[in-house]
C-alpha cells in the first residue's frame, strides 16, 4: 500500500513526557494543518485538536484551522482500526515523537502528521511482458475526491457533496458533516454544477439551502431540499442540483426555524476560477 504523505513548516512541538521538537519561525500568519494518511479510500485514523477552549474533530486527509500566533493546540490521534493500523508516532519537519497526545505551540504555518502502522504486502510475481506490447500511457483522471464528503470532475465541471445533517457529537446535532458556525468552507468555480446528496441522521427534522448570511431564499434555483422550513424527516434523504452561477460568499444552512441561528450552517463560496476545494 502506498501512502501519500506530506510534511512541512514551523512548529514547537512537545509530546506528553517527551522533549520539545522545534523548527524555525516562518514569520507569517499562524495555522495548524493536520495531514491524516489513508489506505485506499479510508482514513487510517482521526485527530482531535483543542485550542482556545474549543475542540475540532478532524476526519479529512487535509485539515487546517487558523490559530493565534503563540497559542497552544493539543492534538490527539485515534486509529480507525487499532488492531490492524495502530497509531505509531507524530512527525513534523523530519522529527518524530511517539506520544499519542501532543501540545503544539504555534509560531507560523504548522504542519503535522500522525503515523499509523501499515502491514507490508508481499509482492506478487507478474509474468514477463511480451516485447511486442507497447504500454499506452494512461490519461490524467479528471475525477478527484477531496475527502469523504466532496468530490468533483473537472471535465464535466460537476461537484458532488455528501451533506450529512445532525452528527450527535457536534453542537448538539446542529451541524453539517460534523461542522457548525461556518467552520467548513466548500469552494466551487462559477458556472459549475453542484449536486448535494443530503441525509438527515438526527432525531429531528433538518433541511439544507444555499442562502446569504441574512436571507432565507435560495440564491440559486433549485439550491434547497424540499420544504426547507419544515425540513426532511429523521432518517430520510434528498438530492438537489443547482448551478453556481454567481461569484460570492454564501451559506449552506438549515432553514428549520431556530437551527441556523444556533449555528447549523457551513460556508459555501463561488470563486471566479480555479478548482473546487474544502477548507477547515
Amino acid at each position: 500500500m502506498v501512502l501519500g504523505l506530506a510534511l512541512g513548516l514551523a512548529v514547537l512541538l512537545a509530546g506528553c513526557g517527551g522533549s520539545p521538537l522545534s523548527s524555525s519561525d516562518t514569520s507569517v500568519g499562524c495555522s495548524v494543518t493536520v495531514l491524516i494518511p489513508s489506505s485506499g479510500n479510508s482514513l487510517l485514523g482521526t485527530v482531535t485538536a483543542t485550542t482556545g477552549g474549543r475542540s475540532y474533530q478532524f476526519r479529512r486527509n487535509i485539515n487546517t484551522i487558523a490559530v493565534g500566533c503563540g497559542a497552544k493546540a493539543t492534538l490527539s490521534a485515534s486509529a480507525a482500526d487499532p488492531t490492524v493500523h495502530p497509531f505509531t508516532h507524530w512527525t513534523v519537519s523530519g522529527a518524530v515523537s511517539p506520544a499519542q497526545t501532543l501540545t503544539v505551540t504555534v509560531d507560523g504555518l504548522v504542519s503535522v502528521q500522525p503515523g499509523f502502522l501499515v502491514p507490508k504486502v508481499a509482492p506478487t510475481s507478474s509474468p514477463t511482458p511480451s516485447p511486442k506490447v507497447t504500454p499506452t500511457p494512461s490519461a490524467t483522471p479528471s475525477s478527484v475526491t477531496l475527502d469523504q464528503w466532496v468530490s468533483y470532475d473537472s471535465t464535466t465541471k460537476t461537484v458532488t457533496w455528501k451533506l450529512l445533517a445532525g452528527s450527535p457529537a457536534v453542537n448538539h446535532g446542529l451541524n453539517f458533516d460534523g461542522y457548525d458556525q461556518g467552520a467548513m468552507t466548500v469552494t466551487v468555480p462559477v458556472g459549475w454544477s453542484v449536486t448535494v446528496d443530503f441525509s438527515n441522521q438526527a432525531s429531528i427534522n433538518h433541511s439544507a439551502a444555499v442562502v446569504t448570511a441574512t436571507g432565507t431564499t435560495p440564491v440559486f434555483p433549485g439550491a434547497e431540499t424540499p420544504s426547507p422550513l419544515a425540513g426532511t424527516a429523521p432518517g430520510q434523504t434528498a438530492i438537489f442540483t443547482f448551478t453556481a452561477s454567481q461569484v460570492g460568499s454564501y451559506r449552506m444552512s438549515c432553514l428549520v426555524p431556530g437551527h441556523e441561528p444556533a449555528g447549523m450552517w457551513v460556508s459555501f463560496t463561488v470563486a471566479a476560477g480555479g478548482l473546487p476545494n474544502v477548507h477547515l
